[in-house]
């Protein structure tokens, strides 16, 4: 009952509202539709069969929508834009993230067999592995952020309510210097808390808006850094190498595929590969050294290194690109566990110093203050 009224609610929302819920309904489903679309042109044998396709499309959207779920609005919009001559990259565009929909564009444009197969299996790599850094990110940041929140409630709970009745028994011109620094800090947190919040939601509004269109030497030193912004940095760098590998085996030359991959990137990829080619004009003779733009950690260059010594350049990058998605799935797990210790860390030595620091300020004064008492009366 619940789920056809919140459905019918759904439905009664103009069509751009409606097609937003759609879409994120389909971002969540879209590494399933990748296997089983892969699945289905391996048992026909059709490795460009659009019909094939189209007609997943069709079992999709009357499937959820005899169930009442409004993602089909997205399969039928894919369908029309597919009998309508579209290619299935483009027509999946509107939908799904840049970088997959580069990778569909790019088998498409392929002249091997089995580009359509491989063209969805690497984006359902890719969705697992944006899952998998989405899921990870998250856990690293909930006890920190969780442990942060509870300081800050402490610290304006001292600066709202605690510290004026303890003022009242000693005044604040008798306190150490300490507790006249926390007593400032924790009235502030009480006083402006909206201020706060409101400048805690514009940083991680900032953030988000910010990471995939922030380029520059300082984000280079961030993605370096055991932050967040290290295992978004190792995703799309493997990504870069499946799409390099991907233009390699069509007899692209780097330059050439360098240009390629510009054309579907976001300004912070566009920065990266505008100094590969800048560089590599410099030096054409030396590939290596124009993907050492901060793209890349330092294993995978060395990796690449490496490889470069036992084959050429393109065939070092070739064979990494074959299992760069599954590497970096492991690498992110990783990293993840360092960024939580050193983000867990922060939040606890804050925690100490302001959350715990308070309850010792107020004892220390009114230790003080009885002494004080004691003293006048004897």
């Amino acid at each position: 009952m619940s789920k056809g009224l919140f459905y019918s609610m759904l439905m009664r929302l103009p069509y751009k509202e409606r097609m937003s819920v759609a879409k994120w309904r389909f971002q969540k489903v879209r590494e399933d539709f990748y296997k089983e679309s892969r699945l289905d042109i391996e048992a026909t044998k059709g490795l460009r069969n659009r019909e094939t396709l189209m007609e997943r499309l069709k079992v999709l959207e009357d499937r959820a929508h005899s169930r009442r779920q409004i993602i089909w609005l997205v399969y039928r919009q894919i369908g029309e834009r597919l009998g309508k001559g579209d290619s299935l990259a483009l027509s999946m565009k509107p939908f799904i993230p840049l970088e997959e929909y580069a990778l569909l564009d790019l088998a498409e444009t392929s002249t091997k067999e089995d580009a359509a197969r491989r063209g969805f299996e690497l984006c359902e790599m890719t969705a697992s592995a944006r899952r998998i850094l989405s899921t990870t990110t998250s856990a690293q940041m909930a006890y920190p952020v969780i442990l942060l929140g509870y300081m800050y409630g402490l610290c304006a709970l001292f600066g709202g309510l605690i510290y004026p009745q303890v003022t009242d028994v000693m005044p604040l011109e008798r306190w150490s210097a300490a507790g006249q620094l926390l007593y400032a800090f924790d009235t502030y947190c009480a006083q402006w808390w909206w201020l706060n919040l409101s400048l805690i939601g514009a940083v991680g509004a900032t953030y988000f808006y910010g990471l995939n269109r922030w380029a520059g030497p300082l984000r280079n030193r961030l993605d370096n850094a055991p932050l967040m912004w290290r295992n978004r940095r190792d995703l799309r760098a493997a990504l870069l190498i499946v799409s390099l590998s991907g233009l390699f085996d069509s007899g692209l030359t780097l330059s050439a595929a360098l240009a390629r991959v510009k054309r579907n990137a976001d300004p912070w990829l566009r920065w990266h590969i505008t100094r590969m080619e800048r560089r590599l004009a410099a030096k054409p003779e030396d590939p290596m050294r124009a993907l050492e733009t901060g793209i890349f950690s330092q294993l995978v260059v060395d990796r690449i290194a490496d490889a470069e010594r036992r084959d050429n350049f393109v065939d070092a990058i070739k064979s990494l690109g074959r299992g760069s998605l599954d590497s970096v799935v492991e690498a992110v797990r990783r990293n993840a566990k360092i960024t939580h210790y050193v983000l867990l860390g922060i939040a606890a030595g804050l925690f100490i110093a302001l959350g715990v620091g308070s309850y010792a300020v107020t004892g220390l004064v009114g230790m003080q203050s009885a002494a004080g008492a004691s003293i006048g009366t004897f």
